[in-house]
């Protein structure tokens, strides 16, 4: 994958942070040696957690430790993509507004195609940070979702939390203890001094995207320091950031940047048990990943318990015939490691079912999987079966096993209540077409076009009605018809 990500907004250089970490340079982490860690202990880590260690209980160790670190690390991935890559120009603390998404987008999978996105990572360990949304109208749904690098959907300012009417938040750290400053109406926190936002704001028909990039551009982030026009702290430490390349979630890479990342988190006392079991593998907090002092047979025992819990994703993919209910937060999820990681794996930054439901579409009436190839699709909703959504409602197309937008000749990527010009039938029926060529020009308006091979599509849902929330909702059947 490439990361094609344009800002179409910048970031004045006013508003910038007061600097801009990059891979590579000579900078280092005091955080590190604030926890008494040197990297004079690498020859040490492991060592001893392993001694009475099976490759049978390695194996085991590795694949559990693969699954809840997987979040953490695939997050970061995501920053160093949008916010710590040279190529891109857009730094920690800065806006990162897009336009519609489309089959160029590749940074993650199963992107939105309803509601443009802007992304922002803050680096909290200085000071906390204000994010600012402006009023807009009500016939606009927009939602500013925040999550620590665990994957954990912390709040959303913005429409379904606060209404149209324009909202400021505090981000902090899980340390902060503040008060709460006179202006802001609450405060977010998770478990990490790094947070991020997937922002979205509705796209209201073809010609829109105007009116969005204007909203976007009143989106607002700023140092607590600025917000109250007092003098700014200390700067925390500068990082030196681990360059990351596509594809290092799935090799021995993965363990170095886990090791490099638990120091921005912070301990919650029900992972106590994974913490410790990480410990007997050599993986653990403010220790650098330093697997030379462990045997051969251990080594290949970590790296077989990794492939473990990478298959044991795959093969989750029966899951995607469910309602995706992975995205929680804290609170809800507990210590359900997996589905979290299995949320990450299948679509990074998706939210918890009181803002939005995806309700997955993998097959058609009779069981056969979706192919764009072997036959074209019709789904017909009576009025009644219409989603009972606050906001709004979308299917979108993804190519398999990519789960990337599908290109195609109208550049239409979803279809749903807010698509421009959609024909319902006098009974208030709607029936959408799905196929790789036109199903004819009296039908193109309702046509959402397939690959030319497998796909899978999802039913979005936002402010979904408790039926949907409940799972109590069936879409109308997905009928295969002969090419």
């Amino acid at each position: 994958m490439t990361n094609s990500l344009e800002p179409t907004a910048p970031t004045s250089p006013a508003n910038r942070p007061r600097h801009c970490a990059r891979p590579g340079g000579i900078l280092h982490s005091v955080r590190m040696a604030a926890l008494g860690v040197s990297l004079a202990l690498s020859s040490a880590v492991g060592g001893h957690a392993a001694a009475d260690l099976t490759a049978e209980e390695a194996r085991k160790i590795a694949k559990q430790a693969y699954v809840f670190t997987y979040p953490m690390v695939m997050y970061y991935g995501t920053m160093y993509q949008q916010a710590l890559d040279p190529k891109n120009g857009v730094c920690l603390g800065n806006w990162l507004h897009l336009g519609t998404s489309t089959p160029a987008d590749t940074t993650i999978v199963t992107p939105n195609n309803d509601s443009p996105y802007s992304y922002a990572w803050l680096d909290l360990r200085a000071e906390p940070w204000v994010m600012t949304l402006p009023k807009i109208d009500n016939s606009r749904f927009y939602t500013s979702q925040w999550n620590d690098l665990w994957g954990y959907v912390l709040g959303n300012p913005g429409s379904p939390e606060d209404g149209n009417g324009g909202v400021s938040v505090l981000l902090a750290s899980p340390s902060w203890t503040g008060a709460l400053p006179e202006g802001i109406d609450r405060v977010i926190q998770g478990e990490s001094d790094i947070l991020s936002t997937l922002t979205r704001t509705q796209l209201l028909g073809d010609q829109d995207l105007p009116n969005v990039q204007d909203i976007q551009k009143k989106y607002k982030l700023q140092p607590l320091s600025a917000f109250l026009g007092t003098d700014a702290p200390e700067p925390a430490p500068e990082i030196e950031w681990m360059t990351w390349t596509v594809g290092d979630e799935t090799t021995d890479r993965f363990w170095e940047y886990a090791a490099f990342l638990l120091p921005f988190t912070t301990a919650n006392d029900i992972d106590k048990d994974a913490y410790a079991d990480m410990a007997k593998i050599g993986l653990e907090r403010g220790k650098p990943w330093n697997p030379s002092t462990l045997s051969k047979e251990i080594q290949d025992a970590i790296l077989a318990g990794q492939k473990d819990a990478i298959q044991e994703a795959v093969s989750n993919a029966n899951v995607l015939a469910e309602p995706l209910k992975f995205y929680r937060s804290r609170a809800d999820a507990k210590d359900d490691y997996l589905n979290r990681a299995l949320g990450v794996f299948f679509g990074i930054f998706g939210n918890v079912d009181t803002i939005s439901v995806y309700i997955p579409l993998p097959a058609d009436s009779d069981g056969n999987p979706t192919d764009g190839s072997k036959a074209s699709y019709e789904i017909t909703f009576t009025e009644d079966q219409l989603p009972d959504v606050k906001f709004f409602w979308s299917i979108t197309m993804y190519e398999l096993p990519e789960r990337f937008l599908v290109d195609n000749p109208i550049d239409r990527y979803s279809i749903g209540s807010s698509t421009s010009g959609v024909v319902y039938g006098d009974d208030g029926s709607l029936t959408i077409y799905i196929s790789e060529t036109s199903p004819g020009k009296d039908n193109e308006a309702n046509w959402l076009p397939a690959p030319n091979g497998p796909f899978w599509m999802v039913l979005r849902n936002y402010g979904p009605g408790s039926d949907i929330i409940a799972q109590t909702y069936t879409p109308p059947p997905l009928v295969a018809m002969k090419k």
